[in-house]
């Protein structure tokens, strides 16, 4: 396609235009910049970044608060589908009555009926059940999450640090596609170990629960060196004692 005259001659003005107005923008905007310089600062002067660190999922999975409220939730859900498979076992036996009747006769339309309600509330239910837990779990999530980024916060400004960083300390495996994409995903390469505050928040989250008698998973490992602990088991070298304390 030919471009005609007049349309380049229009948009050869258009780019003229915008240069002519460049010019007076930039030059007002070093105005304000040596303005800026040439006298005191307008600006609040930042402070110097000390980046700590924290491993959510390392969080989570030893926070005993999380381990309780988890083995609940898969007990509600495991009584859940218990009452759902009940409701679907009885719909195979009247299935299964369904066959002793003549279609068209009284009673096979009786029991089509039957088993027809049966199947709508089978379904109801589940899509009612499925709501339910997707919600509970996204509630309680929310919950543990704001619990665990207030420690951390406390933690950071008694460390005197300006920033903590979501990273991951799980070592990459071929053998665990999920840790070698975590590894990938995670934003650092490197983080020095001392300015990681794991393992303080895990500990000060676990005080505050246990000070306020909170009730403990009943599947929980016993810590190392305690009665019913596994022969020889040693503790991890991730559970050195915390450098914080919040109490």
């Amino acid at each position: 396609m030919v471009l005609s005259s007049r349309l380049i001659v229009a948009v050869g003005l258009g780019v003229v235009g915008a240069g002519l107005l460049v010019a007076p923008i930039q030059g007002q905007q070093d105005g304000a910049v040596r303005k800026t310089n040439g006298g005191a600062s307008q600006f609040k002067e930042g402070t110097a970044p000390v980046i700590g660190t924290i491993d959510l999922d390392g969080v989570f999975k030893n926070y005993e608060k999380v381990k309780y409220a988890n083995e609940e939730f898969q007990g509600a859900l495991k009584d859940r589908q218990g009452q759902l498979m009940k409701l679907q076992q009885e719909m195979v036996q009247e299935a299964e009555l369904l066959q002793r009747f003549t279609p068209g006769q009284e009673d096979f339309k009786k029991q089509e009926n039957k088993l027809t309600e049966m199947k709508a509330k089978l379904e109801a239910g589940r899509e009612q059940a499925e709501r339910e837990f997707q919600s509970r779990e996204a509630e309680a999530m929310a919950s543990l999450y704001n619990e665990v980024t207030e420690v951390a916060k406390k933690i950071a400004k008694a460390r005197k640090m300006t920033y903590v960083m979501k990273v991951t300390n799980q070592t990459p495996s071929g053998a665990n596609p999920n840790s070698v994409m975590a590894a990938m995903s995670n934003p650092m390469i490197y983080f020095d170990p001392a300015n990681d505050i794991t393992q303080d928040v895990v500990y000060n989250l676990n005080a505050v629960y246990k000070a306020a008698g909170g009730p403990t998973a009943k599947a929980a490992t016993p810590p190392a060196g305690a009665p019913g602990a596994p022969a020889g088991a040693a503790a991890p070298a991730s559970a050195a004692a915390p450098k914080a304390s919040l109490r």
